[in-house]
């Protein structure tokens, strides 16, 4: 038992020690002071501002920036719907998947764009690579910039600032915040045995003689973006209880802290727009101490196990039915407030 709650508290620490780096580097992005991407950022940031015909020194106002939000949003999911509609004729099909049914299209597009993630489909069988990356892969940044564009602006009413450009936000949130950590994670990920190919499935004999088809597919940059982002929709049907998705301690080490470090580093962010550091890391311990005493009631019912099995089997067991069993009770519990606190709702039990 004090081994599960050793790997619990090393995992948290960890978060701690991300939460004050993060916060500020945010707290930079978002302040338009300069950070050590500026040389390679702005450039492609300025190519899309005047692609785009953004006029990024505007600050918009309390209507047109919620108006924004849904504007480019509407634009996102019409895009995205017709990669999935056309994915049997696009490119990056090597199973030569046609396109998903109209509802399962629907209702794919509205949940990943509004960073839900609600999947009633297996993605090995369901969507092509091209989709995946495509469509749901640029859903997962999006969704996770605009909530972050949202808090921003929120967080700038809140300190008395003008609101700032919907567009600038949503920019920056994907060129500074979440594609270079999600190129990082994705990298650190393939390492760790996250698989990366856009070759088909893999047909293997068993050592039954049976054959077994293996899904693949680029999975570690998916996987990247979908922690981050807090999106939580997998590449495969049973999410992050594949192995190809969650294959060791380290990768769980790594996507746990992927999935709550940019929520807890935005209060630290609030802080220092709002100049009170202070104010700041109270706000993070109030919501830190509920999060490790959920995090410690769940620990110990799953270490304890069922009552009533318990009594039936003569002796204490593992409350482990159903679940993913290779990291045990303190990595399931953690996982399990983690994904659920965060809105992430990513399958690991």
């Amino acid at each position: 038992m004090v081994q599960g709650f050793i790997q619990i508290a090393l995992t948290l620490l960890i978060l701690v020690a991300i939460v004050p780096i993060l916060g500020s580097y945010m707290a930079r992005v978002f302040l338009g002071e300069r950070t050590f991407l500026d040389p390679v950022m702005m450039p492609v940031e300025g190519i899309i501002y005047t692609a785009g015909g953004i006029r990024y020194q505007e600050n918009m106002t309390g209507w047109q920036y919620p108006r924004s939000v849904i504007y480019s949003n509407l634009a996102m999911a019409v895009l995205v719907t017709l990669i999935i509609v056309f994915q049997g004729i696009l490119p990056l099909n090597p199973t030569g998947l046609s396109a998903p049914t109209w509802d399962t299209t629907l209702h794919t597009v509205i949940s990943f764009i509004t960073n839900t993630n609600q999947q009633h489909y297996s993605g090995e069988t369901t969507f092509s690579y091209g989709s995946q990356m495509l469509a749901l892969g640029y859903l997962m940044f999006t969704s996770a910039a605009t909530g972050i564009a949202v808090a921003i602006a929120f967080i700038r009413g809140l300190t008395g600032r003008p609101l700032g450009n919907f567009y600038v936000d949503l920019i920056k949130s994907i060129t500074r915040i979440l594609l270079p950590i999600s190129i990082v994670g994705a990298l650190l990920l393939i390492i760790l045995g996250v698989p990366e190919t856009f070759a088909g499935p893999q047909t293997v004999t068993t050592l039954e003689g049976a054959t077994q088809v293996i899904a693949r597919g680029p999975v570690a940059h998916f996987e990247s973006i979908k922690q981050l982002g807090e999106n939580g929709g997998g590449f495969f049907g049973i999410n992050s209880a594949h192995p190809f998705e969650n294959p060791n301690p380290a990768s769980n080490l790594l996507e746990t802290i992927a999935m709550v470090c940019i929520p807890a580093a935005l209060i630290y962010t609030f802080a220092i727009f709002a100049g009170n550091k202070k104010q700041g890391w109270l706000l993070f311990w109030m919501v830190f101490i509920i999060y490790v005493g959920l995090t410690i009631i769940t620990a110990i019912g799953e270490y304890q196990g069922n009552p009533l099995v318990n009594n039936i089997l003569g002796g204490q067991q593992p409350n482990l039915e159903g679940k993913e069993v290779r990291f045990g009770w303190a990595q399931t519990a953690l996982w399990a407030i983690t994904t659920t606190g965060t809105l992430t709702d990513n399958i690991f039990y």
